[in-house]
């Protein structure tokens, strides 16, 4: 094995920013001037010179040394004036890591049945997506996965939630049933947010409804409600009243039209009992009055947008 000096490939500068241009590395056995040999590859194939140049840019090639190396070194500039000198450097040492002993601690996995978002199109390696789809053995025709390793999924979903529906109807077990062939549905995520039951071991804190959910109980695992779209109904809108009159200016008279001539007196009129009166021409003005009125419709009734602002990603459920 080998290891790169670290100092190769990078320029060696003077307290003026100016490159030691022909500067030389010198590489002895640590304690002594005895030069060692180092080389311009890893394969330790190639020999570098001994002194090493630098470039004009104050630059090394690559040093190439075996690990476990102590080495002296001394830099000179290309006048020959040390720059530099440190003895008893221990090379890095180049070490493959054994891979860890033991297991991880089950708090620090994902289990059976838990639920992971991602910002992904494809699905992770021991996950299905929540798609309303089914699982199950390799010939159950299972239209997510089809396929061994859905064994524990299967039947945790069949323990877990009774209203997954199993083809071919439940029978006793769910170790039977997924020996007999037969596929479970999936969780259904899509285009729904994820709510917490209104319970969850303690009182219902009466934020979800019972009525508010498909199946009318708040606290079933894989309850659902709302909707996208909703279009409002009478009784929702608050209590109100629309009232109103016209103006009452309505007094006037009318001309007394058919009066007839008695005893050549045209002023006088003939009323019912015979008896004459004076002439008068018009009906009294109490005519005053109100009309009752109603509004003209308005609104269309049409579904309004109920959607919080969000963003989409896709949901997995561990094997």
């Amino acid at each position: 094995m080998s290891i790169l000096w670290e100092r190769s490939l990078v320029p060696w500068l003077d307290a003026d920013g100016d490159p030691y241009s022909g500067a030389k590395a010198y590489f002895y056995s640590a304690g002594t001037l005895t030069p060692i040999v180092t080389y311009t590859d890893a394969e330790l194939s190639i020999p570098n010179p001994f002194p090493v140049p630098a470039n004009s840019g104050g630059m090394f090639p690559p040093i190439f040394l075996p690990d476990l190396t102590i080495y002296h070194l001394r830099i000179q500039d290309a006048g020959g004036s040390t720059i530099w000198d440190v003895d008893n450097i221990q090379a890095p040492t180049t070490v493959v890591p054994a891979p860890p002993s033991g297991g991880t601690a089950a708090e620090f996995l994902l289990n059976t049945g838990d639920l992971k978002s991602a910002w992904r199109a494809s699905t992770p390696t021991g996950f299905v997506r929540c798609n309303g789809r089914t699982i199950g053995n390799a010939t159950s025709g299972a239209t997510e996965r089809a396929n061994a390793d859905t064994s524990a999924l299967f039947q945790f979903l069949w323990t877990e939630d009774a209203t997954l529906t199993v083809s071919g109807g439940r029978g006793a077990t769910a170790v039977g049933d997924y020996a007999a062939s037969k596929a479970i549905s999936l969780p259904d995520l899509r285009g729904r947010a994820l709510f917490g039951l209104d319970g969850m071991g303690a009182a219902s804190a009466g934020r979800v409804i019972n009525g508010d959910t498909t199946g009318g109980n708040s606290n079933a695992l894989g309850g659902s409600g709302g909707e996208n779209r909703h279009a409002l109904l009478t009784a929702e809108l608050a209590s109100h009243t629309h009232t109103g009159t016209t103006n009452s200016d309505g007094a006037h008279a009318h001309n007394l039209n058919g009066q007839t001539a008695f005893g050549g007196a045209a002023s006088l009129a003939v009323w019912g009992n015979g008896n004459r009166t004076d002439g008068g021409t018009v009906t009294q003005t109490a005519g005053a009055h109100t009309h009752a009125f109603t509004t003209d419709a308005s609104g269309s009734g049409t579904a309004h947008n109920n959607m919080p602002p969000f963003a989409q990603v896709q949901f997995f459920i561990k094997l």
